[in-house]
């Protein structure tokens, strides 16, 4: 990789995967394990970079602990973020944009593998509608000359003004079919697409046919769900967000899935659901009687799941664990390896040159073993 700001801007260092694996496969004790490896550079679908303002002109860039590094391009985004953000620069510095880029404070980016992006322009100054004559402007022009469908999103404290819509349909093809998804702005998805592939594989490969139910838990907008929906029954799949529900209810019917039901739940919510300690209204249409799980999912966010949910998990005779921090997946297993015992552990390496490392773990119950 060649990169002028390695190790300057607090993006990338110089980190061998090898050491990335090492602690945690000696940590588990497991052999044999699957690595699966990233292209060095353009594999990063999302980024956030900040504006710094200066001569009348501004610059992009980067976070480094307080301070900000200003950067004009990052090879680990994918070709057609590269390609927008060198296009963009000169056209705000025009006069016509002057006061587009008025207090512009930061920008978030997202692509899909069908060459769409969704931008966000994030202000500090209240915007008015004058806002989107010069974004559907903006728009025409990036459209022309990248040749790509853009979405512009503009926000400020307590605004937001969309030029077309806030979000863009994705489509990925999961071992030899291809899914539909919707990644709603400011929604959590994963960044490296080919990476998200390889791990929704990884589980598909695992995840025997089955007769019975899966429960997922943190399901996002369906990304492992509408994949796995073909292996199970049928599928309760609970997240927190409204947002990533909605995307994921979107994603199904446009799969044409009919076998996942997904609900508004959190993490502490879905044991409560299911142990029928509370009725929650929100799920007053699904009969959780009819459901018989026998495996559970999780991806849950980077502090892990804690004490109390793993002993939930416990009742499952087959656990997936997808992990993005390696500290609380072994903090988490503590508790789950009593009980179940690890049959299959993969490592994915979603952000090359940092420290940054993806896990995939099957546990199955010692009872049934």
């Amino acid at each position: 990789m060649t990169c002028d700001y390695l190790g300057i801007c607090g993006g990338c260092i110089e980190y061998p995967l090898e050491d990335k694996i090492a602690l945690v496969a000696k940590s588990l004790a497991f052999d044999p394990y699957e690595v699966f490896l990233s292209s060095e550079s353009s594999f990063r679908a999302r980024c956030e970079l900040g504006i710094y303002h200066k001569d009348n002109g501004f610059f992009y860039t980067m976070r480094k602990g307080k301070q900000f590094v200003c950067i004009q391009n990052c090879p680990n985004l994918v070709l057609n973020i590269q390609q927008f953000l060198q296009v963009l620069h000169p056209i705000l510095h025009q006069r016509d944009f002057r006061e587009f880029i008025n207090k512009l404070f930061a920008l978030e980016i997202l692509s899909t593998q069908q060459n769409e992006l969704l931008i966000t322009f994030i202000y500090h100054r209240r915007l008015e509608q004058s806002w989107l004559v010069l974004a559907t402007k903006l728009k025409k022009i990036l459209e022309e000359k990248l040749l790509m469908k853009i979405a512009l999103i503009g926000r400020s404290r307590g605004v937001k003004l969309v030029v077309d819509r806030d979000y863009v349909i994705e489509k990925l093809e999961v071992a030899d079919k291809y899914y539909f998804y919707r990644y709603d702005e400011g929604s959590f998805t994963q960044p490296n697409p080919s990476i998200n592939v390889k791990m929704i594989e990884w589980i598909l490969s695992k995840a025997e046919k089955d007769s019975l139910d899966l429960l997922e838990m943190y399901c996002g907008c369906g990304n492992f769900t509408l994949p796995l929906s073909q292996k199970f029954r049928k599928i309760l799949a609970t997240e927190i967000s409204k947002t990533s529900i909605q995307a994921a209810k979107f994603a199904a019917s446009k799969n044409k899935i009919s076998n996942i039901e997904f609900v508004r739940l959190s993490g502490e919510e879905c044991i409560e659901a299911l142990t029928f300690q509370r009725k929650f209204r929100r799920l007053d249409s699904i009969n959780l009687q009819e459901y018989t799980f026998s495996t559970i999912l999780i991806d849950p966010p980077r502090c892990g799941v804690g004490e109390r949910v793993c002993r939930f998990l416990q009742q499952f005779n087959q656990i997936f664990y997808i992990s993005c921090n390696p500290a609380t997946l072994l903090k988490d297993l503590e508790c789950l390896r009593k009980t179940h015992q690890i049959t299959a552990l993969a490592f994915f390496d979603q952000f090359p040159h940092t420290q940054h490392l993806e896990s995939g773990v099957l546990l199955k119950s010692k009872n049934n073993s």
